[in-house]
């Protein structure tokens, strides 16, 4: 019935297809005409000649072609739009691309997509370098600032294992050294600011600190909005950028701090290697830069991308080429994606389900192989950078999968 109801709308609506929303575009379009007054540069030449008016006629804009424009007012809408108002305001710390690489991005390709011969030779590269690894060590630890946190009956078990991993990572921060006076502690990928929060009230008895949000995206019932409302003596800025874009060295509030470290929780893919790189950027820029160390915890792998990524070295040497590279992102995903979740009414009936089980359970081992080597890649970046690096199982997999953070320190 609603597939009828929009080949009826589609006489009077506009005949663009939104591939991001998956429907019809549903602005009215003028009589005669297929497209609405946004999309009516994509009409033919046919469409194009019933419009009443050449002057209708409309172009993507060149600032930002996610909309449209005026063709004989380009001039004066260019004066007006607000990409052009976000490329003037954009402060001197953003310059575009600073952190993101080499640019050598691969083209993904579908595990589906490949012979099974290409997925088994990476699998038995990654058995083979993965068995050259240290083990990783477990180290749970826990924050007296969050124990009574924890104890709160109202909380569910949603709530609780997000302070368990805070705790953790708080009590990592202080056991590596790095909460210092004079600090300024950046969080990246900052979201709500949660681990902040908690940061605050770990500090709060500190001398001269400050804590730095950077997140990309402005999110509502932020938590360092509570921290500026008297909760906490600690300094706390945000700033709103793409990582990739941010170039430390050039932000004033934090020239004159005498330690920097880089802290997240949950760091999506290529957000982790984007990090480092600006870290490093930092250093190479002033090297009485302060850069203590990071505290990090991974998540995401599947997305991470070559061009940014920072162990392309620590790969070549384990025998892997750029092109096996989006393999084993694809591969990492299997850590993650709920084998064991999937109802035996869908498992496939002409395989026994202990035998599919027993595949879950090795694909599973497989992902965080991949996992665990593409976490190494960036110890091994950091170590040449100076920095002293350990991997830290910082939580149980029943609390999280993505359980697994990076310490690392450095002398200034």
């Amino acid at each position: 019935m609603s597939n009828i109801k929009e080949l009826m709308t589609r006489k009077e609506n506009c005949h663009y297809f939104v591939q991001r929303k998956e429907r019809y575009c549903r602005m009215s379009t003028k009589e005669g005409n297929n497209f609405c007054g946004e999309h009516i540069y994509l009409s033919t030449e046919d469409d194009t000649s019933k419009q009443k008016n050449i002057k209708d006629k409309r172009i993507p804009c060149p600032l930002d072609n996610s909309h449209t424009c005026s063709e004989v007012k380009l001039a004066k809408h260019l004066k007006v739009c607000n990409a052009k108002k976000l490329m003037d305001a954009s402060p001197g710390y953003i310059i575009d691309g600073i952190n993101s690489g080499d640019n050598l991005n691969i083209e993904h390709k579908a595990l589906s997509d490949l012979d099974q011969q290409v997925v088994d030779n990476i699998i038995r590269k990654v058995e083979i370098a993965y068995d050259k690894l240290p083990s990783v060590d477990e180290l749970i630890l826990k924050h007296d600032v969050l124990a009574s946190e924890l104890k709160n009956p109202l909380y569910g078990k949603n709530v609780k294992k997000h302070l368990i991993q805070n705790s953790s990572l708080l009590a990592h921060i202080e056991r590596a050294g790095l909460a210092k006076d004079d600090t300024c502690f950046i969080e990246f990928g900052a979201g709500k600011g949660k681990l902040t929060y908690w940061l605050a009230q770990m500090l709060k008895n500190s001398e001269k600190t400050t804590i730095m949000l950077v997140d990309r995206s402005s999110h509502r019932h932020k938590n360092d909005n509570r921290l500026k409302n008297g909760q906490s003596t600690v300094n706390v800025i945000r700033i709103r950028a793409d990582i990739a874009d941010l170039c430390l060295s050039k932000i004033d509030e934090i020239k004159t701090i005498k330690h920097k470290v880089g802290i997240a929780k949950h760091l999506c893919g290529a957000a982790t290697d984007l990090t480092i790189r600006c870290l490093s950027k930092l250093m190479e820029d002033d090297s009485n830069s302060g850069v203590a160390g990071l505290v990090v915890a991974f998540c995401c792998h599947h997305q991470c991308n070559y061009g940014s990524y920072t162990g392309k070295k620590f790969l070549e040497t384990s025998g892997f080429t750029p092109e096996d590279f989006t393999i084993l992102c694809s591969i990492a995903s299997w850590a993650t994606c709920g084998f064991s979740k999937i109802p035996k009414d869908k498992m496939d009936s002409s395989i026994d389900q202990i035998t599919q089980k027993m595949e879950f359970d090795r694909k599973e081992s497989i992902g965080r192989k991949v996992k665990s080597l593409l976490n190494w890649g960036r110890i091994e970046y950091l170590k040449n950078l100076g920095f002293q690096s350990s991997l830290y199982f910082y939580t149980t997999r029943d609390i999280s999968l993505e359980n697994v953070c990076v310490v690392a320190t450095r002398k200034n």
